[in-house]
């Protein structure tokens, strides 16, 4: 909660905010750590640009900070108020905004300990809302809510929960990465590319599709607003908004210098016309707010969302019924949603049958668009949807020989796009691979499930989750925006875990022992569904780990450690000219001789960045499922 002193004349005392918090909030479990990890980071940054911490404290047992009293408003409320009156700020005018945004965040970044010792602070949350600029045309950043410094991290499940605001995360904060200063230089170019374009850079229907617009740097909108920009100026934002740190600014100031070429008028002239703004739109407000007062709840954020209230209560919900006519004319039911959504995704239900909805007519399920994008993609998919006709296949492996290893290995290679079809008795897996990446996967397990797994992972509740199924009919048939709507699961928590859940369909397939996997080529990965983002010879490696840990490769580590293995006299021709990993490529070059198992295990730990020593065996593992060398 915030409140701030009514300003005074001249020489009394100043006018300050109070930021304390809300009482069911200051309950949660390290949210008084969090508040006191605020106060000792913003103590540290002394700087034009942030809102500077006068002090800290206790009320009744409950923390508070005391704050500079900013007058004016955020920079939400800034561009909100420009949108409504069809205003714009010159080119000029934005680069300065940046600018001083950049200058305030350099400050951050750069600040130290009483000692001298960096504390490597990542603001986390620079979105709009925590920008905020004064009448007199300062420019602030605020809230260090979320901050953390690379000393004193908190658990978890503590950051997990510090969000930020959705449309401002960087790829690596949606993704689970690791989280630098670049992040916040990322955030930084959101802002910039929606002050120029005037709406936001990444939208979408729910926000699990600005996560994965995030996540996947989809920045196409800008891309074609660069006409409209003078030379060069829309690159150096590009720059920021690279999916990969390394192609971002390196510092605050980098990024900062870059754009000075594009502030073409003075400063103080800038600085005049940035206040006129902010000074009439606060003169616009009937209600004399603090600049605390101007953030936006999160049931206003800046970019369209699919929001609970936006939607009918959903206590008393009376669930429909459902029937199902097989082909050969059996029915079945009445089931309820949950149960026809599990019976269509794991395969008892397909696309052939027909469906009676609360006593209607019978209709085909094709018909049902929130049930019918539950049916597996192959038994859409003309070219596998008969998967009995084994002449229509590409490829076919038993996972006897080799596990799973063996079959990605090859396509990954090669680059092919198509599906993997795995089958073990009743169990059928999907991984859909395009240029050789696994890009989705789903299964007919009922326990692999996106809501089971989220009850399993003690996420949601099971009565949580039936209310979510009841309802679900409401959103599409789509599990993850019901329970974004209801408020049951934070939306980058949400996002994260269907990763996570995801990526457990694959890599538990390494450790199957028996059944066969046979490729589709050229089938394209389901339009519907949640497309991964993988580093394929990363879930390699994860994968044989899993096989190691399993002992299925204990005949390679424990028995044939002391036998020697060479390169091939002639090695495939899309082995050599894969963009194999370094270390792997390092060891096959070293395999020109014959060398034993061990020692190429050494050789591959003594390679830069590398540190595990178990390493060298699945790097062994790769090459002689690659052909590319042999046994002596």
């Amino acid at each position: 909660m915030f409140r701030a002193l009514e300003p005074r004349a001249v020489g009394e005392p100043r006018v300050v905010v109070l930021k304390r918090m809300l009482p069911h909030i200051a309950d949660e479990s390290n949210a008084q750590r969090m508040f006191a990890e605020e106060a000792r980071l913003a103590g540290h940054v002394s700087h034009p640009n942030v809102v500077h911490v006068l002090g800290h404290g206790e009320i009744e047992g409950q923390p508070y900070l005391t704050l500079e009293y900013v007058p004016g408003c955020d920079l939400w409320r800034l561009n909100r108020r420009l949108t409504l009156e069809s205003k714009k700020l010159e080119h000029d005018l934005v680069v300065y905004l940046v600018r001083q945004i950049l200058s305030g965040l350099d400050a951050v970044h750069a600040a130290t300990d009483h000692d001298g010792g960096a504390l490597g602070i990542v603001h986390r949350d620079i979105s709009p809302s925590n920008v905020l600029i004064s009448i007199h045309g300062d420019v602030k950043i605020a809230d260090f809510g979320i901050a953390r410094a690379d000393v004193n991290a908190f658990e978890a499940d503590t950051l997990a929960r510090a969000n930020g605001k959705l449309g401002y995360l960087a790829p690596e904060q949606v993704s689970g990465g690791n989280v630098d200063q670049r992040a916040d230089l990322f955030s930084t170019g959101v802002i910039a590319a929606e002050l120029f374009m005037r709406r936001p850079l990444f939208a979408g229907g729910s926000e699990l599709a600005v996560l994965l617009a995030i996540r996947d740097a989809e920045v196409h909108p800008f891309v074609e607003f660069l006409p409209q920009l003078p030379e060069g100026l829309g690159g150096v934002i590009l720059k920021a908004l690279s999916a990969n740190v390394e192609e971002r600014p390196p510092t605050a100031r980098a990024f900062w210098a870059a754009l000075e070429p594009w502030q073409s008028r003075p400063e103080e002239v800038l600085r005049a016309e940035l206040a006129k703004i902010v000074a009439s739109i606060a003169s616009k407000t009937r209600t004399r707010k603090t600049s605390a007062d101007t953030v936006p709840k999160a049931t206003m954020p800046p970019t369209p969302m699919v929001l609970a209230n936006e939607h009918p209560i959903t206590t008393n919900v009376t669930p429909l019924e459902y029937k199902i006519r097989k082909p050969n004319g059996a029915t079945v039911g009445p089931l309820a949603y949950a149960k026809i959504v599990e019976s269509v995704a794991t395969g008892q239900i397909d696309g052939n049958d027909h469906i009676s909805i609360a006593g209607g007519e019978f209709q085909p399920l094709s018909s049902v668009k929130d049930l019918y994008r539950h049916v597996p993609a192959s038994c859409m998919t003309p070219t596998t949807a008969r998967v009995e006709s084994a002449a229509a296949a590409d490829r076919s492996m038993d996972f006897e020989d080799g596990g799973f290893v063996s079959a990605l290995v090859r396509t990954l290679v090669t680059r092919r796009t198509g599906l993997w079809l795995c089958e073990q008795g009743g169990v059928r897996k999907e991984v859909y691979t395009k240029d050789g990446v696994p890009a989705f996967v789903t299964s007919n397990l009922a326990g692999e499930l996106l809501g089971e797994h989220l009850v399993k992972e003690q996420v949601i509740k099971r009565s949580e989750l039936d209310m979510a199924l009841a309802v679900m009919p409401r959103f599409e048939g789509k599990l993850g925006d019901t329970l974004v709507a209801l408020g049951l699961v934070e939306p980058l928590d949400l996002f994260q875990h269907i990763a996570e859940q995801v990526r457990e369909k694959l890599l538990d397939l390494f450790t199957w022992t028996s059944g066969t996997a046979t490729f589709y080529e050229g089938v394209d990965p389901p339009s519907s569904g949640f497309p991964l983002r993988l580093d394929a010879w990363e879930i390699l490696d994860r994968g044989l780990q899993r096989r190691i840990a399993a002992g299925f490769e204990s005949a390679l580590i424990l028995e044939r450690g002391q036998d020697s293995v060479v390169q091939v006299d002639r090695v495939d021709t899309a082995v050599a000219i894969a963009a194999l990993p370094e270390d792997l490529r390092a060891a096959l070059r070293l395999c020109k001789t014959p060398h034993s198992v061990e020692e190429v295990a050494q050789f591959v730990t003594q390679q830069p960045g590398n540190t595990d020593p178990q390493r060298g065996y699945r790097v062994v593992a790769i090459l002689l499922s690659l052909g590319a060398i042999h046994w002596m």
